[in-house]
């Protein structure tokens, strides 16, 4: 399902979220029945808790938001509004699409459901490892595509003609900031197997052991992962992803700043892996991205209108701050706020927090972001509880940063393949940064 997601268009289309979410509900299905013949150790979900609870929380105000029925006179006014000229009184409900919040809900209930299974496949360190390669394979893979369609004279995603960045890298995505978002999660998850591959094979006896044992792994067991590391890069840089690039800088510096305090890894491979990591981005550059930083400077059309965007869903969320307007009605509820300013339809609002609070409310958002954060914490405390596989946890929270950064420039956690990609290597990271002590 990894393999698949990103393939019809990121999975962005109602037949293709509903398939990623009946998958997910089979695998839950038979991850019960495994866990039923295998019983795990007590205390388990344990760590889970406090997200599970907020999380729930979350779930059963859109269930609350969305009911069709008046509560004490508390819904949304533009139920009496379309009452009226209807001319009937229509079932109001503080959702103004209780339809398509009832399908958001179904999509956040998949995300916790694959979340769920890579936690549970991911408690070994073999299963862990193996997600974050089957992660890694397939951002190169989508890479390669990507990079095939950009250079050739007629550039099409699938079987589409490209009419919209015809000039940029999406692969099989149609926006490239949603790509450049899933092709950050790939460069990580490459960068995590090469550190790996370091932790198991240098030989710290000499520094000639040293230097040839890295030389060997790099250019032996870790040769796949460095090729893909250079194929997603150069994927990346080619989509002129501004938004895109910066969260996944922020991420790689994450991951860096966490190998380096990290107690377990505290060894001379570090330094090279740093440094590494410094020249394969300034060699990545020249390379491929000579381009890049002037395309950025004559792209101000998206920096000049997302700020106007900005200001009217907060004077949005002034007027709804603690009901919200219900999950998924964003594109209802901007078009009585927008002024002539900003010309034509905005379906969303190119910063996930914002629009997250506009429809769920203040304190629902919070919960919402909250569960996210905890879950992410739970990975830097691992990061310095954990003994051994601590790269796993490293994984899993500079992917948080990385998701953390892009949702305040744009909307890429609202395409079901990048948000099944993060949510596999947090889960991934989560697992990993268990010991002993949490479960009791």
């Amino acid at each position: 399902m990894l393999a698949w997601a990103p393939l019809p268009l990121g999975s962005a289309r109602p037949w293709a979220w509903n398939l990623l979410g009946l998958v997910a509900m089979l695998l839950l299905i038979l991850s019960a029945i495994q866990e039923l013949s295998k019983p795990s150790r007590r205390g388990l979900l344990k760590p889970l808790v406090p997200a599970l609870v907020m999380g729930g929380a979350v779930a059963a105000w859109v269930v609350f938001q969305s009911l069709p029925w008046d509560v004490l006179g508390w819904h949304h006014p533009l139920w009496d509004r379309g009452g009226e000229v209807l001319g009937k009184k229509l079932a109001a409900s503080l959702s103004i699409d209780r339809e398509q919040s009832f399908i958001h809900l179904f999509r956040l209930m998949t995300y916790v459901a694959y979340f769920f299974i890579a936690w549970q496949a991911a408690r070994r360190a073999a299963g862990a490892e193996a997600i974050l390669r089957a992660v890694a394979a397939i951002g190169a893979v989508y890479a390669v595509y990507g990079l095939v369609e950009f250079v050739s004279p007629e550039p099409r995603i699938l079987w589409f003609v490209k009419d919209t960045y015809v000039a940029d890298v999406t692969s099989t995505f149609v926006n490239r900031n949603s790509y450049a978002t899933f092709a950050g999660l790939g460069v990580l998850s490459n960068l995590v197997l090469i550190a790996n591959v370091l932790i198991r094979n240098t030989d710290g006896t000499s520094r000639t052991s040293f230097v040839l044992s890295m030389v060997d792994t790099l250019l032996g067991k870790g040769r796949w992962w460095m090729l893909g590391l250079v194929l997603v890069s150069a994927s990346l840089l080619m989509s002129h992803s501004r938004a895109g690039l910066a969260a996944t800088l922020s991420a790689v510096l994450a991951l860096t700043a966490l190998i380096f305090l990290a107690p377990s890894t505290r060894a001379p491979w570090r330094f090279w892996f740093g440094s590494l990591v410094a020249a394969g981005g300034v060699a990545i550059l020249v390379l491929t991205g000579a381009s890049t930083f002037e395309r950025l400077d004559l792209m101000s059309i998206d920096t000049e209108l997302r700020p106007k965007i900005d200001e009217v869903v907060l004077r949005a969320i002034h007027d709804n701050p603690l009901a919200g307007t219900g999950l998924g009605s964003f594109s209802h509820i901007f078009p009585l706020y927008q002024p002539l300013t900003i010309v034509g339809f905005v379906d969303l609002a190119h910063n996930d927090y914002l629009e997250n609070i506009l429809e769920l409310g203040v304190p629902a958002a919070l919960l919402l972001f909250g569960a996210v954060l905890y879950l992410g914490a739970r990975c830097v405390v691992g990061v310095f509880r954990r003994r051994r596989d601590v790269i796993y946890s490293c994984a899993g929270a500079a992917a948080t940063v990385l998701i953390g950064v892009h949702s305040a420039f744009d909307f890429s956690m609202q395409i079901p393949a990048v948000v099944v990609t993060y949510a596999v290597i947090l889960g991934v990271g989560v697992a990993q940064s268990v010991n002993s002590r949490d479960a009791v």
